[in-house]
């Protein structure tokens, strides 16, 4: 919806004004999904509400609205707005999150969030300069675009909501898909079976394959899949530990099976992924 940066090979974030596109289409951003990005869109000024996966949440300046990929989402404001959209292509996202877990907070869930009143100020400069990064022809455009994307998102981190929680107040489905989620979090290690993992949410295994579908666009099992990936691309990236330690820790009874399942996933296998992204032991 916002920008052409996902037409350009090399993109891996973008960034614009958020009434670059609202004014000419009445303010009104009818719900439609991205499948292969995020999107991080900041009020500094005006009011409206987010529609994702059917819930209505209202947003105010100061807020900013998380849409993960394949969630379906619109917008409509109430008043002229202003602020910044920026999009972030998956593939770079989840590479971003290996290196900087902290920020699956910001990232991961999605929602209107309020943000401190602390520090906000700094927000709009910071998107500013980013933006005059990817459109200068400058050299080293994309690494001082990275760099403000960081520091943007660390401002975000630190001035986000202490409870943690979403304004909308997401339907069902939305809800199981988020308890399913946190108990991967605590069992992924385990690999545990998909009817074990529905039993304890109290659901049957059709209901979660429905709602993780209907929710995050993915089934349950991609979902553990994801999970387990990022761990391994951890551990390749920033321990010493072996490909076979690795595919122990993570619950593989067999290193084979862990680098074919690795290799699928990454597009690359586990010994050649360290060599690009590994630190020096």
């Amino acid at each position: 919806m916002y920008g052409d940066a996902s037409e350009r090979p090399d993109w891996f974030v973008n960034i614009e004004p958020l009434d670059k596109r609202c004014r000419e289409r009445g303010w009104l951003i009818k719900p439609h999904t991205h499948p292969r990005m995020t999107q991080v869109v900041f009020c500094a000024a005006g009011s409206g509400t987010m529609t994702i996966e059917g819930d209505t949440a209202p947003f105010a300046p100061g807020c900013v609205m998380v849409v993960p990929p394949h969630r379906i989402h619109g917008f409509h404001y109430a008043e002229a707005a202003n602020g910044w959209v920026i999009t972030i292509e998956t593939h770079y996202l989840d590479d971003l999150l290996v290196r900087a877990p902290e920020l699956r907070r910001v990232l991961k869930e999605p929602g209107v969030f309020a943000l401190s009143q602390d520090g906000l100020a700094e927000v709009s400069p910071t998107m500013e300069r980013m933006a005059h990064e990817l459109q200068s022809a400058r050299k080293g455009g994309a690494i001082g675009a990275e760099i403000q994307l960081m520091s943007v998102l660390l401002l975000f981190l630190r001035l986000w909501p202490s409870d943690d929680r979403a304004a909308p107040v997401l339907g069902s489905r939305a809800d199981l898909v988020r308890r399913f989620r946190e108990l991967v979090e605590r069992s992924y290690r385990a690999q545990p079976l998909l009817p074990d993992l529905a039993g304890e949410l109290g659901v049957s295994v059709s209901q979660l394959r429905l709602a993780c579908k209907t929710v995050a666009g993915i089934s349950p099992i991609e979902i553990v899949h994801d999970r387990l990936l990022s761990e391994a691309k951890r551990c390749l990236s920033y321990t010493p530990m072996s490909v076979t330690e690795i595919a122990d820790w993570l619950g593989f009874s067999d290193v084979g099976y862990f680098s074919r399942f690795f290799t699928k996933l990454a597009s690359v296998p586990p010994t050649a992924f360290r060599r690009q992204h590994g630190a020096a032991f």
